[in-house]
């Protein structure tokens, strides 16, 4: 962390205390909160971003379709241009709904998946719907407090969880540390090393890595993924580094170019980045991203701007170290079928 953020201390006092009067209100029941008799998950953080959440939510979304549970995804759509509840298609606009609920919805087309800034009404609609759904996961509501959650999981960077970190604007912690106790477990991710933390037998902590699948190739003339002589790496998201790592594992990984999180893609942003490309000559062919930024890219005209040069993203998956990921999922079904 920068020494020059510890000059901010006095005004990380003061947002820190007013998060706990907040909290308090919520506690004490002064500010009214929301139970619902359908399973409603939290999966969220203490954290701004960039602890493996997103990741965590697809690997919760996708046990629960398999085990035939009704899946609905609610979220507030970080990003988007529009308000109010909106349901993602497949086809939706990143502009529309947000860039990590419309990844969700084109991974895993079965699922409901829907944004609304108010949870409580999102969760209104989605139980008014022709077929409702009989599991909810709330993406990012950990701080959403007017709706209380039946379970709720805390997701934090293993290599600077929340404990190491401080509350804004000194560190990146929305809340206090000491908020961690309303989870009924903490996720610690993008484990290196299994002996990092030591491999958890403790009911409410797990720990898992992050792992890398099969290249998908979304724009430019075909190309075989083990014929990527080279790549330049672009990325739009809260940890850089964490991408560029798995990246390395797979590929020769000629640069990288960082946007900030969530950017939206311009024309000339592309320019730069075939420009950048075409400086490697025959050394690099290829430009690789991530799931998160290829979705705000497909069916985007400023694509033309790359012709045919090939275009991939690279899916990250979360795996749960020694044998947590059995009594995870055990975790998570029982509380789905009998909450």
């Amino acid at each position: 962390m920068p020494w020059y953020r510890h000059l901010l201390w006095p005004f990380a006092i003061l947002y820190g205390l007013g998060v706990w009067f907040r909290n308090r209100l919520f506690d004490y029941r002064i500010l009214p909160t929301r139970k619902f008799e359908v399973p409603v998950i939290c999966i969220g953080n203490l954290e701004t971003g960039g602890t493996g959440k997103s990741p965590m939510v697809n690997y919760v979304v996708d046990l629960l379709l398999r085990s035939d549970f009704k899946v609905a995804v609610l979220s507030r759509g970080y990003g988007r241009r529009t308000n109010g509840f909106v349901e993602v298609n497949s086809d939706s606009k990143s502009k529309e709904v947000g860039d990590e609920p419309l990844q969700c919805k084109r991974r895993f087309p079965n699922a409901t998946v829907v944004v609304c800034e108010n949870r409580v009404k999102g969760i209104e609609t989605l139980l008014k719907l022709p077929f409702p759904p009989t599991v909810i996961l709330m993406d990012d509501g950990f701080q959403h407090r007017w709706v209380t959650p039946s379970l709720s999981l805390l997701v934090t960077s293993a290599s600077f969880s929340f404990n190491k970190n401080h509350l804004l604007p000194v560190g990146s912690l929305r809340e206090s540390s000491a908020e961690a106790k309303r989870a009924n477990a903490v996720i610690y991710t993008g484990i290196d090393n299994e002996a990092q933390l030591g491999t958890s037998e403790h009911g409410s902590m797990f720990e898992t890595k992050t792992v890398s699948g099969k290249l998908v190739q979304f724009h430019g003339q075909n190309l075989d993924s083990d014929k990527i002589n080279g790549c330049l790496l672009f990325s739009g998201i809260a940890n850089p580094d964490r991408f560029r790592i798995s990246a390395k594992e797979k590929l020769n990984v000629v640069g990288h170019t960082v946007f900030p999180d969530h950017h939206h893609f311009t024309v000339s942003d592309l320019e730069s980045l075939r420009k950048k490309l075409d400086s490697f000559g025959t050394s690099a062919n290829a430009l690789v991203t991530t799931e998160k930024d290829a979705v705000r890219l497909i069916g985007s005209s400023v694509l033309n701007e790359l012709e045919q040069i090939p275009m991939f993203y690279l899916p990250i998956e979360t795996q749960f170290l020694g044998n947590q990921a059995e009594r995870f999922d055990k975790m998570m079904l029982d509380h789905a079928k009998h909450a």
